[in-house]
């Protein structure tokens, strides 16, 4: 059993801040995931975070004294990331192991990445986190030790130099570099296929591995924890009309991502993006609810994604069903609970909203033809003529005429 540490929180709210009150309660809930338990959350109003100590040093020394002699705190988490000096400044008055809220988010993704990409992808962030605090004393590396934030590399030879911390980055490239490829290829044949692919997005701990296993019929690990999913998971699904498209898994996004998760995930995050519509993933049941919406559209603007159709699924209405939400874009309210094939349909629906009708007159004498049409595209009424032994069919298709393409296929 793992050991439980004890924390406080320190966090400077400045006029920039949109909600400092909800920014430190998830960090809250990031310190609980990696056994820290805190005690107390200290908010200092400035105009601007302090250059030296982050706080003010008179703020700090108060806040430690605050405790006393005899409380023993472990760790003093910053809702920041901080630079090397600063770390040092809040160190000497506190006491304390200080980390950052980009330390504490590593050290839950260094546990919950999986797969051999994932834990190369934050090795390479953790590594960049700690080269600008490399110089001059900067982090005493050789005693770090164990503990949060300490995770990965933490574990490494850290007493290694800049020179094989850098060359050891090289090589994670490299290697992040091959595992695009297979990825690249892999989106090159599926848009060859012209297979549609759908992607859940949102908020991390929104619930989304729990629709993806309702609506793909999976057994894709899921639990009530922050970034619990980390590796993309992908799986075939069939619509109720029968048309088959690929459902994605994604990262949980969350307030104040730090920048080097989103470069060393971009990657994963272009999953995503490279998707012909997206299910927007929003936890129906969160106090924060209007804050995590609008940390997900920033995202999807930063990542390009604002121009794909998107439908938001406001999840876990079993819990509370009272909070209806009502943003400008299409939106349904859903539960796990809910029968697969009315996920599905709501799906459906919507996605045929951005497609284009059709109308074909096939021979029977082409069963392939008729086959495709009902795999490929959304049927939506068919009919049967004896006498000119012909399949009338009217449905919708995604943008690109796939219809006329499985016409011109079999005409071969």
């Amino acid at each position: 059993m793992s050991k439980t540490y004890k924390g406080i929180i320190i966090s400077v709210n400045t006029p920039k801040r949109k909600d400092v009150q909800s920014e430190v309660e998830e960090l809250r809930s990031l310190a609980e995931s990696v056994d820290i338990e805190i005690i107390g959350v200290h908010i200092q109003n400035r105009s601007s975070v302090d250059p030296r100590s982050y706080a003010g040093t008179g703020f700090l020394s108060e806040t430690r004294e605050s405790y006393g002699e005899d409380e023993e705190i472990d760790y003093t988490i910053v809702n920041d990331e901080i630079t090397a000096s600063q770390n040092r400044s809040i160190e000497a008055i506190m006491d304390t192991k200080v980390i950052d809220r980009t330390q504490v988010i590593l050290d839950i993704f260094s546990m919950r990445a999986m797969s051999k990409a994932g834990q190369l992808q934050v090795e390479l962030a953790q590594l960049q986190y700690l080269v600008p605090r490399l110089k001059g004393q900067g982090i005493n590396l050789s005693r770090l030790g164990a503990g949060i934030g300490t995770r990965g590399p933490g574990e490494t030879k850290l007493e290694t130099d800049r020179r094989h911390i850098n060359q050891r980055i090289k090589e994670i490239r490299k290697q992040l570099q091959v595992v695009e490829s297979h990825r690249e290829r892999y989106r090159e044949k599926r848009n060859r296929n012209q297979v549609v692919k759908v992607s859940l997005i949102g908020y991390t701990n929104a619930g989304k591995s729990s629709l993806f296993n309702a609506m793909a019929k999976s057994d894709t690990y899921e639990q009530n924890a922050l970034f619990a999913t980390l590796d993309p998971k992908t799986r075939q699904i069939t619509l109720p009309s029968g048309f088959e498209c690929i459902l994605s898994d994604t990262v949980g996004f969350i307030q104040n991502l730090p920048t080097t998760l989103v470069e060393s995930f971009k990657s994963t995050l272009e999953e995503a993006a490279d998707s012909d519509f997206l299910i927007h993933v929003i936890d129906n049941s969160s106090d924060n609810l209007q804050t995590h919406y609008d940390t997900v559209r920033n995202l999807m603007k930063q990542l390009d994604m604002e121009p794909i159709p998107s439908i938001v699924f406001f999840n876990k209405t079993d819990i509370d069903d009272t909070v209806h939400y009502t943003p400008g874009e299409p939106h349904a309210y859903v539960n796990t609970g809910m029968p697969p094939m009315e996920l599905l349909q709501i799906l459906e629906d919507f996605m045929k909203t951005h497609m284009e009708k059709y109308d074909a007159e096939l021979p029977l004498s082409q069963p392939q033809k008729i086959y495709d049409l009902k795999r490929y595209t959304i049927v939506e009424e068919q009919t049967l003529d004896d006498d000119a032994q012909t399949y009338r069919m009217t449905g919708y298709e995604p943008p690109g005429a796939w219809s006329q393409r499985i016409s011109e296929r079999n005409e071969e």
